[in-house]
């Protein structure tokens, strides 16, 4: 055990060293894949000759600029040697010339020479079916259902639920992906050793022990930087064969990752929201822009392996309870209306329902129970089957 922990460090202080010194010699992610490709490895690399990297190879550095790469190469590996940092054990690297190297990734121009990985379940990022899932840092109870909805039925699907790891609509679609026991991948913006955000270092190494898998292009300590985020995203949206976007607000950076997306030629789904609220505008912005609009699961069709239920939701709309649309009061109907919305305190519902307040109280307490209606921070929000009674 020892022994593969020792050569899992070597390896990514090796990889280290290697982005160190080609960021330092200003080395195109073309010329850094050719390198690796050619070496085959980054061992060979350190100690490899000008002439033996151009055997066979469609592009070349000039001869003094592989000598200063190759010479801060070397640098760089000892001065992290001569660090002796210690890392988790679970942390590992990939190259762009492994046969476990995202496939979907090889089919960008800017595709990564190697990738750090939390967890080494990479080949989770050739399944069949992968789906990106982000949306709003502050959703409203509105995305959060959707989310929460969308999530579990991609995960029946044995889609693998891709995010960016930010807190908001990322970090519940991760937990609502390992809550119901699928496979989620979470790309970030910052080192390994440095997860953004920090609140999420558990959720993190939860995904990892759990079948998943935590990536990052970035040097294991680099810290979350402005410009790193489109970076993140570009490979969000390279990863996946679809991305949806459940809840975003005007100017949202979704938009960069939905862009992205779009240039890859994946397929963009946006979820449109309420009119009366500014938390969709970037989804309503998609749609006029081209991209598909969903209503439900179903709407992924071509793209999962299976035909989820015709619904966002497949538990509430089972027999019983919240299925039983016709059983709603005319009341019932009214409140629902005004919660879908958005979410109200019972003075405020009272005030836009036109009932009374001790009628609203009981009429809540049953459509509760009936799975209608829940309540968050003091407020009365509308559950999935309300917005399809």
């Amino acid at each position: 055990m020892s022994a593969l922990i020792s050569e899992n460090k070597e390896e990514l202080l090796l990889a280290q060293a290697f982005l160190l010194a080609a960021n330092k010699c200003r080395i195109s992610l073309r010329d850094r894949r050719k390198l690796i490709t050619n070496a085959r490895n980054l061992q060979n690399l350190i100690q490899m000759r000008q002439a033996e990297t151009e055997e066979g190879s469609q592009t070349s550095l000039r001869e003094d600029l592989f000598i200063n790469f190759q010479i801060s190469y070397r640098e760089n590996f000892k001065q992290l040697q001569s660090e002796n940092k210690k890392y988790p054990a679970d942390l590992t690297v990939i190259l762009c010339n492994d046969q476990a190297f995202p496939q979907r990734l090889k089919e960008i121009d800017s595709c990564p020479s190697l990738l750090f990985g939390q967890g080494g379940n990479w080949e989770i990022l050739n399944s069949s079916s992968l789906v990106a899932v982000v949306g709003s840092r502050t959703p409203s109870h509105y995305g959060m259902e959707v989310t929460r909805c969308l999530t579990r039925d991609l995960v029946d699907a044995e889609a693998v639920v891709v995010s960016g790891g930010a807190v908001g609509i990322d970090t519940l679609a991760h937990r609502h992906s390992l809550a119901a026991e699928g496979r989620t991948c979470a790309v970030l913006g910052s080192g390994l050793n440095r997860p953004y955000p920090h609140s999420n270092k558990n959720l993190f190494s939860e995904i990892s022990s759990k079948g998943g898998l935590v990536i990052s292009e970035f040097l294991l300590d680099e810290p979350p930087k402005k410009q790193n985020f489109p970076q993140r995203n570009r490979l969000i949206a390279a990863l996946v064969d679809a991305l949806i976007v459940t809840e975003a607000g005007e100017k949202s950076g979704t938009l960069i990752t939905a862009d992205f997306a779009a240039d890859y030629g994946r397929e963009v789904f946006a979820v449109p929201g309420s009119v009366f609220s500014g938390r969709s505008r970037s989804c309503h912005q998609l749609i006029k822009e081209g991209a598909s609009l969903l209503q439900s699961a179903s709407d992924l069709e071509f793209i999962l392996k299976r035909k989820p239920d015709p619904a966002l939701s497949t538990e509430e709309n089972t027999a019983g309870g919240a299925s039983s649309k016709t059983s709603l009061s005319t009341e019932e109907k009214i409140v629902l209306e005004c919660l879908c919305i958005a979410p109200s305190s019972l003075t405020e519902l009272s005030r836009r329902s036109q009932l009374p307040v001790e009628q609203l109280a009981l009429l809540l307490a049953h459509l509760q129970k009936d799975g209608f209606v829940d309540r968050a921070r003091g407020l009365y929000t509308a559950c999935a089957p309300a917005y399809s009674f």
